[in-house]
This record gives structure tokens, sequence and C-alpha cells, in this order.
């Protein structure tokens, strides 16, 4: 009887070691593929976040967020540009494909193919800010929901040549924007310095000529126009592309506290690795 028992509890202790062996085994399989993917993803996201630094540098439009209350952004554009933006964006494209996607062990494709005669740069509420090249460059802040819902403007423009005349066509019957407009060129006799309550439900235009050709000027288009509603348009149509130093700050109502604020390029990366295959807009990083 008694060697009955003592056989028993023998197979029951190795019954338990072989099931706790088996336990362990599969415990320790899972761990390390929990930590496989976790490496995985943790890779991704860091490429993600490498090429987003990269693209905000070479794309140059200085983009400054800050929330006290409100909600504000600040943009520094040189228009045009002193770079080709389609040119370094093709290069990016190049080089993320092939040179860094061969370094780091995976595959990336960038689709560029919306970036046409824009560089439309996108806000996770809906804002956009554009910058468009070619003959005629421009520099364009509006809301693909309707309206931005600015309710102040601080806008700076210094360009490099003199004009012959500075107009305004304003409307103020009900305002509801605020433009704090300070405008410096050559000529100091058209220097402007006004702050302007104007109606944003209009098209609000400010034209500075700088010849006797009557299409030699650039335009600002404050309120609405071509479908775009409380938006800002600076419209270089100089015959020759005179310079503009732009600096324009919107404030507008606080995002809730809940929702962040997040920036891309109208760029698709599409970025595979083994398992894995994540497809999305470039999120700007380093936006300040």
């Amino acid at each position: 009887m008694k060697g009955y028992i003592v056989s028993f509890s023998a197979i029951l202790l190795l019954s338990s070691m072989l099931l706790f062996s088996a336990f362990y085994s599969e415990n320790v399989q899972n761990r390390n593929y929990s930590s496989e993917e976790i490496k995985k993803y943790s890779k991704a996201e860091f490429i993600k976040d490498d090429l987003g630094f990269d693209l905000n540098k070479l794309i140059g439009t200085g983009i400054e967020i800050n929330r006290t209350g409100n909600l504000e952004i600040v943009f520094r554009e040189e228009i045009p540009a002193d770079f080709n933006k389609m040119d370094r964006i093709q290069k990016f494209k190049e080089f993320a494909e092939s040179s860094y996607s061969e370094i780091n062990n995976i595959k990336v494709k960038i689709i560029a193919s919306r970036i046409n005669n824009s560089v439309p740069i996108k806000f996770s509420n809906g804002l956009v800010y554009e910058y468009g090249f070619g003959a005629e460059s421009s520099a364009e802040f509006f809301s693909e929901n309707g309206n931005s819902n600015m309710s102040l403007i601080d806008l700076n423009l210094n360009i490099n040549a003199s004009s012959v005349e500075v107009t305004e066509t304003l409307f103020s019957l009900n305002p509801d924007l605020t433009v704090n407009l300070n405008y410096i060129d050559l000529n100091s006799l058209n220097e402007k310095h006004q702050i302007l309550l104007i109606d944003s439900s209009q098209n609000n235009v400010i034209t500075a000529r700088f010849s006797d050709n009557l299409n030699d000027v650039i335009e600002i288009h404050l309120g609405s126009f071509e479908g775009k509603n409380n938006a800002l348009k600076v419209w270089n149509r100089t015959s020759g592309q005179n310079k503009i130093s732009l600096e324009f700050r919107a404030v507008m109502p606080e995002l809730d506290l809940n929702s962040g604020l997040k920036v891309f390029a109208d760029i698709d990366l599409n970025y595979l690795q083994t398992d894995l295959n994540s497809y999305s807009l470039i999120e700007l990083k380093g936006v300040s």
C-alpha cells in the first residue's frame, strides 16, 4: 500500500513538473513574441518620426503652435522660397526609397502625387496651410471644414521692392475679424501699420502695385474668397517675383483639452516590414 502511495505521489510530482515545464516554455515563447512585436512597432514609429523630422526641415515653412487660452498658429515663409520645394521633396522621396530603406532593412514608398502646384500642410482639426509655387507664388491659410474661426490675425509683410501704390478694399459693416497689419516695402510712403476691423464673410483685398503694369502686384485676400471662409491668401503676382518675407499669426478658439493637434504633409508614407505594413500621411515632427 505504501509503495502504491509513493508511486502515485511520484507520478503526480512528475506530471506537475511536466505541466509546469510546458506552461513555462509557452509563456517564454509568448513573451518573446510580445517582445518582437514591441520591437517591430517601435522601429516603425521611429522610422516615421525620423522621416517626419527630415521632411519638416526640407519643406522650410516655419510653424509654431501655442495653446494659451486660445489656439495660436504662427507661420513664417519666404514667397517665393529661396529653393525649389518640389525638387527637395523629390530628392527626399528618392533617398527614403533607396539608401534609407536599405540601411534600415525596410521598404519605404513615398507617394507625393498630390503635390502638383502647391505644398499643402494639413492639421488634424481641418486647418490647411498651402504654399503655391509656379509663375505666381502664394501662401494660403483656410479650413477644409468651412470656417477657420479666426478672430485675430497678426500679418507682417516685408517686400524687397518699391511699390507705386497700396490700395485697400475693406468691408467693416459686420466686423468679426481683427487684423494687425504691418506692411513694409522699399517705398516708405506706402508703409502701413494698422488695426483693421473687417467682416470675414466678405473678400477684403489689399493690393500693392510695383509698376505701371496693373498686374504687377501683391494681393492680400482676407475673409471669404474662392469658396473658403475666414481665410487668408498672400499672392505674389509681381512680374519679377519680388521677395516677400511673411510672418502670420492666426488666433482661434482653443481646442478640446482632450484632443491634440497634429501636423501632416499631404504626402503618403507606405512602410513595409516583415508582417507589418503601414500606410498614412507623413506627420511633420519638430513643430515648435
